[in-house]
C-alpha cells in the first residue's frame, strides 16, 4: 500500500483556507527546531531570541466550507475562483497536492507543506530530501533537507539522544494558524504557526517533554499549474496559546475523512 493510500484510509487532515485573509501574527520552533519558547521556559535551546509584540485583534468568525481531496493520484485542475484553497490530490509521499492559483491555495498549501516536513517519520535525511523534491526542485530540496538534517542533529546533540526520530525522544508537530506576509501570482510568503511538544520522556526535568509554540515563513513559487516550495525558514519565538496575541492568527480550516 503507497503512503498516499495509507493516509487516505487512516486519517487525512487536509489544512485549507478562506480567500479573505487577515495578515497578522509571528512566532519560532517548527521546521527549524534550534529555536524554541514554552511555557515553562526555553528547554535545551540553541539560539533563544527575543519575543516580539503583535497587537491583538479579533479572531475571524463563522466556519468556512470543508473540502476533501480525490484519494486518487490523478491531476486534477484546481477552481480558479474557489474561495477555497484546497489540494486536489496526494502524492505519493502523502503530501496534499495541486492547488488553486489564488491566496487561499497559497495559504493552503504552505500550511500542508510545514506539517509534512515536521512529520517524525518524515526528518530521516533520505526521505525528506524526496518528500521535499515532490514538492519543490532538486536545489531547494537537498538546500532544505541538509539543513534540517544539522538542525535536527544539533537538537538532538542538545537533548542527549542518538536521533530526533528516537523513540524516546517526542517531536509532536501541529499547525494550527497563519498570516500572509505577501502575496503575488509569482510569489508567496506565509507564517505559519505551529504547536511543537519536544523532549525526552522519562529524563530530568530540564529535558522532559514540553509545550512550544512559534512560526516558520514558508515562502513558494507559483510554477504554471502548482505552488512550490522554495524556503523555509525559522520566525521569532511566540506566540502561547494562554497570550492573547495568539488570537491575532488566522485559522486553518481542516478537512478530514476517516476509515
Amino acid at each position: 500500500m503507497s503512503l498516499a493510500e495509507w493516509a487516505i484510509r487512516r486519517l487525512i487532515i487536509v489544512i485549507v483556507a478562506t480567500a479573505t485573509v487577515s495578515a497578522v501574527g509571528a512566532g519560532a520552533f517548527g521546521f527549524f527546531v534550534g529555536r524554541n519558547s514554552s511555557d515553562d521556559g526555553s528547554k535545551a535551546s540553541a539560539d533563544p531570541e527575543p519575543t516580539s509584540s503583535v497587537p491583538t485583534e479579533a479572531p475571524p468568525t463563522g466556519a468556512p466550507d470543508v473540502v476533501v481531496p480525490p484519494s486518487s493520484d490523478a491531476t486534477t485542475a484546481p477552481a480558479a475562483d474557489s474561495p477555497i484553497g484546497a489540494p486536489t490530490r496526494v502524492n505519493e509521499f502523502g503530501v496534499p497536492v495541486g492547488y488553486p492559483h489564488t491566496e487561499a491555495g497559497a495559504i493552503s498549501a504552505c500550511g500542508n507543506y510545514i506539517a509534512a516536513t515536521s512529520i517524525t517519520r518524515n526528518r530521516e535525511h533520505t526521505r525528506s530530501h524526496d518528500l521535499i523534491l515532490s514538492i519543490s526542485d532538486e536545489e531547494t530540496a537537498k538546500r532544505l533537507s541538509d539543513l534540517l538534517a544539522e538542525i535536527d542533529a544539533e537538537t538532538a546533540k542538545n537533548f542527549g539522544v542518538p536521533s530526533v526520530i528516537s523513540p524516546q525522544f517526542t517531536l509532536n508537530h501541529r499547525v494550527i494558524g497563519y498570516r500572509v506576509s505577501n502575496f503575488s501570482g509569482e510569489e508567496s510568503k506565509v507564517e505559519v504557526l505551529s504547536a511543537i511538544a519536544a523532549g525526552v520522556s522519562g529524563a530530568s526535568p530540564d529535558l522532559q517533554p514540553a509545550m512550544h509554540w512559534g512560526t516558520d515563513i514558508c515562502t513558494i513559487n507559483w510554477d504554471g499549474s502548482d505552488w512550490k516550495l522554495r524556503d523555509v525558514s525559522g520566525g521569532v519565538e511566540g506566540h502561547a496559546m494562554t497570550e492573547r496575541s495568539s488570537e491575532a492568527f488566522e485559522r486553518f480550516a481542516l478537512s478530514g475523512v476517516t476509515s
